[in-house]
């Protein structure tokens, strides 16, 4: 039987995804908070979808994060997976955006695979051995040139 090793990348958390996701949260809480104080059914449902809300987003800020087992990423951000097999990465760049990923940081490396035609947006805070570890999987991986100047790849 193969054995199967994991690595386990967390996902960088930069300082405006901590505000949109714990000051949402806080304002979330404080309506909830609210609706217990002036009870009504819509206020109970109110409070409900409201408690929803907040456990997604904690389950999002403390499960984000990149699995690499054998040929495998298995990207999670909270309950929403995505499953890549390596050997299908074509190239690995850099890039930033604001947009929903699974990437709690605007600085992410932009994965495209599947004949270029699919990509996915990462933001391991570990680049570097996270790059290298792929590339040890598949060295055919085209890096781009920012990313190999930076990290001497």
């Amino acid at each position: 039987m193969k054995e199967v090793s994991q690595i386990f990348f967390v996902s960088k958390k930069d300082a405006l995804y901590s505000v949109v996701i714990w000051g949402t949260i806080v304002f979330i809480l404080s309506v909830v908070i609210r609706s217990i104080f002036t009870f009504s059914v819509s206020n109970l449902i109110e409070g409900l979808v409201g408690l929803i809300i907040v456990v997604l987003l904690i389950w999002v800020w403390f499960g984000t994060g990149y699995q690499i087992a054998n040929d495998i990423i298995k990207v999670k951000a909270g309950p929403f997976k995505k499953t890549i097999n390596i050997q299908e990465i074509n190239k690995i760049s850099k890039g930033k955006s604001v947009w929903t990923a699974a990437a709690l940081a605007t600085d992410r490396l932009v994965i495209q695979y599947a004949n270029y035609n699919w990509g996915i947006l990462v933001s391991p805070k570990n680049e570097y051995d996270f790059i290298k570890l792929l590339l040890s999987k598949k060295p055919q991986i085209q890096i781009e040139k920012t990313l190999s100047k930076i990290y001497k790849i």
